[in-house]
């Protein structure tokens, strides 16, 4: 148990304890997304999802939006870095916002929450792209990414129906038995090259993104990337690990260049110092990212956050509870993962329901 969760009851322990294994399955879900090949880069199917999901259909609104929160949290510090983690919280929370309300109506099926919770993520997300990029040129991409989630929203709710079913059955005698490996436990474990500071290195990355964001200049912009990338060769940052910070808005990123040549109307000059502006400001902030995560182990992460949030305990919320399910998702994951797998010779609405089943009974135990 964390430092910061001595003063819960055991009651609020065991509460938020279950919140972080709830999230352990979504986290275990969006690693195995990534055995999954989708051709085009930038679309995801959401399956961590599915957690959130569940416990909406279980009616647990308030355990729901934890998962998100800390799904979103925990995802960022083991797989990803803070510019992917503010792209991945805008969306979730917009999910959330419209997800909750609409699971409480009884005409909604389960499915459609998903499907208009998938949508809703792609807004955030673009929204987060248009402060990242600097235009609004973003939602050009809108039309292909909704459609998108339509789809995967709609495989989300199916998977997490039949999950539901499961649970309830007290699982089925068809048992996952692969192993995702051993790359989920050196994750979680995860020890840097390098280590600086939690509070150092949070403080000035928050500086450097500030700067980066309001700077529009080509040549302030160059000088920003030749630190970014110093930082990266200090942390052993390698190109695939900032191709794969990339993928998520790829996509987008590619329609807003072709929007802004489309539009120049003839001003093609001002289209690429629009387009290389984009460009250096996103390869800035990320980066800087990549370097910030690689220098932190998870228990320096975990240091950094509690320092963050330590403003709110003073104005008298409590963070206690959150910062132990967050813990309890990042100790719980690799445990979790070992003897859970994919089969890819099976249909997805057939294999995932199982797979989800018994990840949610197995994190309930280890719990």
């Amino acid at each position: 148990m964390t430092r910061d969760a001595r003063h819960l009851t055991p009651d609020e322990a065991q509460r938020w304890s279950q919140v972080g294994a709830l999230a352990a399955v979504a986290l275990v879900l969006g690693y195995l997304e990534t055995f999954i090949p989708i051709p085009i880069p930038g679309i995801k199917l959401g399956l961590a999802n599915v957690s959130v999901l569940i416990a909406l259909a279980q009616g647990d609104a308030v355990g729901a939006c934890w998962i998100g929160v800390v799904k979103v949290l925990a995802a960022g510090l083991l797989f990803g870095n803070p510019v992917t983690m503010a792209y991945s919280a805008l969306g979730t929370a917009l999910a959330l916002a419209i997800m909750v309300p609409l699971s409480r109506l009884r005409t909604m099926q389960l499915w459609m929450v998903s499907v208009v919770g998938a949508m809703a993520h792609v807004v955030g997300q673009l929204l987060v792209a248009q402060a990242l990029l600097g235009t609004s040129l973003v939602w050009y991409s809108a039309g292909p990414l909704l459609l998108a989630a339509c789809a995967t929203g709609l495989l989300c709710g199916v998977v997490a129906v039949r999950a539901c079913q499961l649970i309830e059955e007290n699982g089925s005698s068809d048992r996952v038995t692969s192993e995702l490996g051993d790359e989920t436990d050196a994750l979680a474990q995860r020890e840097p090259f390098r280590r600086v500071d939690p509070r150092l290195a949070l403080v000035m990355l928050v500086i450097f993104s500030v700067v980066v964001l309001r700077t529009a200049g080509i040549g302030a912009l160059l000088v920003c990337l030749a630190l970014s990338a110093a930082a990266c060769v200090y942390a052993h940052v390698g190109w695939q690990d900032l191709a794969r910070a990339l993928r998520p808005v790829a996509l987008i990123l590619c329609i807003t260049i072709v929007a802004q040549l489309l539009t120049s109307h003839g001003q093609l000059a001002s289209a690429a110092a629009s387009v290389t502006t984009s460009a250096l400001r996103l390869l800035s902030l990320v980066g800087a990212s990549l370097a910030f995560v690689r220098v932190q182990s998870t228990e320096d992460l975990m240091q950094g956050l509690s320092w963050m949030l330590s403003p709110l305990r003073r104005l008298g919320f409590s963070t206690e509870g959150p910062l132990l399910a967050l813990d309890v998702a990042l100790r719980l994951l690799p445990q979790l993962a070992s003897g859970l797998s994919f089969d890819q010779s099976r249909r997805l609405v057939d294999a995932l329901p199982q797979l989800v089943a018994e990840a949610w009974r197995r994190a309930s135990t280890l719990a």
